[in-house]
C-alpha cells in the first residue's frame, strides 16, 4: 500500500509539473488619471487577457495603487494594456503610442514576456515607469521627415503623414514644400525611443483612399496594412523618403527589375474541390479566386507562377475551392509558418532572386513533400533555448538551457516561407551569436535538434 501511494504522490508531483501554474501580479500606479471612471480598472488585450470588463483590478487600501492576480502557464507570453473603465470599443484603454513599452505592430500594447515563474509586474497608467512610481522623464527628440513628390501630382490639399496610432489621420499632420522644390517637409517633436508605422498620403482622405501604395515593396509591413516602420528613435532623426517607393535618400530613383515567383503546393492530404485551388491574401494576392493555380499532369502538384518587382514581400495562403469568405482556406493556426497577426497565413519574406516556393497544403513542410514531424518529436520544453532579442537589427543570440547542455546541437534558422537561411552544428553550451546582417526584415524561425527532439521558436528581423 505505502509503495502504491508514492507512486501516486510521484505521479501527481509529475502531472503537476506539466501543467505548472504561476502567479502573475500587475500593480498599477493611477496617480496620473485625473479621473478614475466608475467602472473602474481593467487590464485586457493580447493573446491572454481577454476583452475589457474582463479583468477587474481592484484598490482594497484606497492608495491609487490597483492589483490584479492572475494564474497562467510556463511559457505563458501575451500582449496586454490598462483600461480607465469597461469600454466595449477600447476607447479608453491607456495610450502609449511611440513610447518603448508600446508595441506599434499590437495597437501599441504592452508585452509579457515568457512566464517561468511567479512575476510581478509594476506599471504607471499610461507611461512606462517600472518601479511602482509614474515618475518616467524621457528627453524629447526631433524627427525630420522629408519626402519627394517627383512620382505624383500633389493634390491640392497637401501631402500628409498618417496612421501608425502615433500620426493621426489624413489630414492631422501636413508636410510643407515652402521652396517649392516637390520636397515635403514636417518637423515633428516625439520622446526618446518613438517607434511607430506610418504612411503618406497625398491628400487629406478620411478613408486613408489616397495613401501610397506600398504593398510588396520591403519598406511596406504587410501585417500593418503595408504601412512604414520607423524603428526606436533616440536622437534627433532625418527620414528621406520618395512617396510610393523604398528609396530612402529621397532621390526618387525607381528600381525597375523584376523576379519570378513560382509556388508549387502538393495537395496529397486534401481531396481537391471541383472549383480548383488558389492563392490569396495578404494584400497582394487578391480575393478567392482571383489566382487559380494548375495542375496540367494531373500529380497532384498544383502550380501557379507570377513577376514581382524585386524585394516583394507579402502574407498569402491557399485555399481549396473558391469560397468568398475565405471558409475554404487551409488551417494553419498554431503551426510554426502561419502569423497569428496576419489571419494565421503565411509569409513571403523580400524576395530578390527568381524563386520556387514548395508548400503542402495545410502544413508547414517546405520541400515538396507532405512529411512533417509528429507533434511527439516536437518538445516544448522551455528550457532548451531561447533567443535574446525577438526583434532583431543587426545579430542575436540563441542562449540555451539545462536541457541542452553538454549536449549536441543542430541549429536550423529558415524564413517564414521554409527556406534555410543556416544551418550548423553547435557542440559548447556558450551562446550562438546570429548574424543578420544579410537578413531581408521579416519573420524567421530558429530549429535547435538534440537528441531529446526538436524545438522552434520565432523571431523578427527589422
Amino acid at each position: 500500500m505505502k509503495r502504491l501511494l508514492l507512486l501516486m504522490a510521484v505521479f501527481t508531483i509529475s502531472v503537476g509539473q506539466l501543467i505548472a501554474q504561476f502567479n502573475v501580479t500587475f500593480e498599477l500606479n493611477t496617480e496620473n488619471i485625473e479621473n478614475i471612471d466608475p467602472t473602474g480598472i481593467y487590464i485586457a488585450g493580447g493573446e491572454g487577457f481577454g476583452f475589457p470588463g474582463d479583468n477587474l483590478m481592484t484598490d482594497d487600501d484606497g492608495d491609487g495603487i490597483y492589483t490584479i492576480t492572475l494564474e497562467r502557464e510556463l511559457g505563458f507570453s501575451s500582449h496586454y494594456t490598462f483600461l480607465n473603465g469597461n469600454c466595449g470599443d477600447w476607447s479608453c484603454k491607456e495610450d502609449l503610442g511611440g513610447l518603448p513599452c508600446g508595441d506599434p505592430s499590437s495597437f501599441n500594447d504592452r508585452f509579457l514576456p515568457e512566464v517561468s515563474g511567479n512575476v510581478l509586474i509594476k506599471a504607471c497608467y499610461g507611461n512606462c515607469a517600472d518601479d511602482g512610481t509614474c515618475d518616467y522623464d524621457v528627453e524629447d527628440i526631433e524627427l525630420t521627415f522629408e519626402l519627394n513628390t517627383a512620382l505624383i501630382d500633389v493634390d491640392p490639399e497637401g501631402i500628409f503623414i498618417a496612421g501608425g496610432g502615433s500620426f493621426g489621420n489624413p489630414g492631422d499632420n501636413p508636410l510643407l514644400d515652402p521652396d517649392g522644390d516637390g520636397i515635403y517637409t514636417a518637423t515633428i517633436v516625439k520622446p526618446a525611443g518613438f517607434s511607430s508605422f506610418y504612411t503618406f498620403t497625398n491628400g487629406a482622405c478620411p478613408d486613408y483612399s489616397c495613401k501610397e501604395n506600398i504593398a510588396g515593396l520591403p519598406c511596406g509591413d504587410p501585417a500593418n496594412f503595408n504601412d512604414r516602420f520607423l524603428p526606436s528613435t533616440t536622437v534627433n532623426t532625418t527620414i528621406k523618403a520618395c512617396f510610393g517607393t523604398c528609396d530612402n535618400d529621397g532621390s526618387c530613383t525607381v528600381v525597375t527589375d523584376s523576379i519570378e515567383l513560382v509556388f508549387e503546393l502538393n495537395t496529397e492530404t486534401i481531396d481537391v474541390d471541383p472549383a480548383g485551388i488558389f492563392i490569396a491574401g495578404g494584400g497582394n494576392f487578391g480575393n478567392p479566386g482571383d489566382n487559380p493555380m494548375i495542375d496540367p499532369d494531373g500529380d497532384g502538384i498544383y502550380t501557379y507562377t507570377t513577376t514581382r518587382p524585386v524585394g516583394f514581400q507579402s502574407h498569402y495562403t491557399f485555399l481549396n475551392g473558391n469560397c468568398p469568405d475565405w471558409s475554404c482556406k487551409e488551417d494553419l493556426v498554431g503551426l510554426i509558418c502561419a502569423d497569428p497577426n496576419a489571419f494565421n497565413d503565411r509569409f513571403l519574406a523580400a524576395v530578390t532572386e527568381n524563386q520556387t516556393i514548395l508548400s503542402c497544403f495545410g502544413n508547414c513542410v517546405s520541400d515538396g513533400t507532405c512529411i512533417s514531424l509528429s507533434a511527439d518529436d516536437i518538445y516544448l520544453d522551455q528550457t532548451i533555448f531561447d533567443i535574446i532579442p525577438k526583434v532583431v537589427v543587426d545579430y542575436a543570440e540563441i542562449r540555451f538551457g539545462q536541457s541542452a547542455m553538454g549536449v549536441q546541437k543542430s541549429i536550423t534558422v529558415n524564413d517564414i516561407s521554409g527556406n534555410a537561411m543556416l544551418i550548423v552544428s553547435h557542440t559548447g553550451d556558450d551562446p550562438y551569436r546570429l548574424n543578420t546582417e544579410n537578413f531581408s526584415a521579416g519573420i524567421y524561425i530558429v530549429n535547435v535538434q538534440t537528441q531529446n527532439g526538436v524545438y522552434a521558436r520565432k523571431f523578427i528581423v527589422q
